[in-house]
This record gives C-alpha cells, sequence and structure tokens, in this order.
C-alpha cells in the first residue's frame, strides 16, 4: 500500500549551509501519514523515529547507522554529526519498495514532479556544500537523466584514494595494504555543486569497501567543509 509520507528523514538545516545532503529514493517504512493527517510540523521536525536518539542507539535505522559506522571507522564523523547535515528522499511517497512505487497507475508524473521539488529544495534552498546519493541506478542516475549533471566520472575506489589515507588505512586494520576492490562510484557535478553515488546503505557491500568508500569520501569532503 502506497503512504504519504514526508520527505525529510532528519530535521531540515534552515539557519545555514548544510554541509551534506544524503538522499534516498523514497521513503520504505510503515509511518502512515496520509496527505489529510499530515501537519506542518512534520516536515520541519522529520521522521521522529529517526530524530529519536534512543530509537538510532538501539539499531533501529540500520541503513543510517551503516553510513554512521563508515564513517566513523574513517574519523571522519563530521559530516553524519545532527546540525551538519540533512537526509531526505527524493521522492516523497513511501512504498515498500521502488518497484511497488513506480507501478502504481501514473505515478510517474508524481515522481517527476517531486525531482522538480527536490531539486528546488537542493539548489535553492540548502545549497549544500555537496550531495551523497544512495543509489548510483535508483537515485545517482536518476537524477543525472533530469538534471544532466556536469564532470561525470566513474571512480574505481581501490585506484583513488589519496596516499595519506591509504596510509591510515594499513595503518587501521588493513595490514596487507589497500584491498583489491571492484567497486566503482560515481562523481559528478549538479550546477556547481558536487554529487556523489555510492551503493544504497541496505545493499551487500562488505566492510572493506564501506571501508573505500568513507575514506574516498573524507578525502572529498576536507575539501568542501
Amino acid at each position: 500500500m502506497n503512504k504519504h509520507c514526508a520527505s525529510f528523514q532528519s530535521k531540515p538545516i534552515l539557519d545555514k549551509q548544510p554541509d551534506v545532503v544524503f538522499l534516498g529514493y523514497n521513503p520504505h517504512e510503515n509511518w502512515e501519514y496520509f496527505m489529510e493527517d499530515s501537519q506542518p510540523e512534520r516536515f520541519y521536525e522529520g521522521n521522529p523515529s529517526f530524530c529519536n536518539p534512543q530509537e538510532r542507539k538501539k539499531g533501529n535505522w540500520k541503513i543510517w547507522n551503516r553510513i554512521y559506522d563508515a564513517f566513523n571507522w574513517a574519523e571522519y564523523t563530521k559530516p553524519v554529526e545532527d546540525g551538519n547535515f540533512v537526509f531526505f528522499n527524493a521522492v516523497y511517497f513511501g512504498s515498500d519498495n521502488i518497484q511497488e512505487m513506480k507501478s502504481i497507475p501514473e505515478s510517474a508524473g508524481a515522481i517527476d514532479r517531486c525531482l522538480d521539488l527536490t531539486s528546488e529544495v537542493i539548489q535553492g534552498i540548502f545549497r549544500p556544500k555537496c550531495v551523497v546519493c544512495f543509489s548510483i541506478p535508483d537515485c545517482f542516475d536518476l537524477l543525472n537523466l533530469k538534471f544532466h549533471f556536469t564532470d561525470i566520472r566513474s571512480i574505481k575506489l581501490d585506484e583513488n584514494i589519496a596516499p595519506h589515507l591509504a596510509e591510515f588505512a594499513i595503518k587501521k586494520s588493513w595490514k596487507s595494504g589497500i584491498p583489491n576492490s571492484k567497486r566503482t562510484i560515481k562523481t559528478a557535478l549538479w550546477n556547481g555543486i558536487p554529487v556523489y553515488g555510492i551503493p544504497h546503505p541496505s545493499g551487500r557491500v562488505s566492510h572493506d569497501d564501506w571501508g573505500l568508500i568513507a575514506l574516498y569520501l573524507r578525502n572529498e569532503m576536507e575539501k568542501l567543509i
């Protein structure tokens, strides 16, 4: 069943430029916020479960915890500390999975309108220092198809870690050096804002690959924030 659900998981930052917008495709949750029941506060307060530190400590936000743990391993938690990021979805209507959302009759127009509004929010309100898309095909590529990113590059992680971060990785846990990885992420510019496409945190990604992703993003973000 398709549910109406406000887009923001975290509380939106409106008093300063956020360091990062973390962007998913659409909410996959059981909160049944139907249009007639929604209040403006829901948009400003974010998902009450996500914004509750105790819920996150209980592990009820595995997707976010995986991202936080990767940055924590890389000893660079600034981008994932409350008040520095916004976490929301490009499509504002919830479903159990993406295919269910796309299968709803006439959903294409609603999805397209959501993407327009997401662009307005990112480009006109937040203007973050960078955007991180959860999923390359379902988020990064989708936005690129509509908004035509520039300077698009595919990055093979084990060949693009800065030397000082490679040394950090060896000291930290990888005794034999940077692991061989076929994992590729994407980067681009969206009207001047750096955009990174990474695997969705719910996917099957090894700990080594999450380490490489976090180290690559650290190297990039240290230049921006």
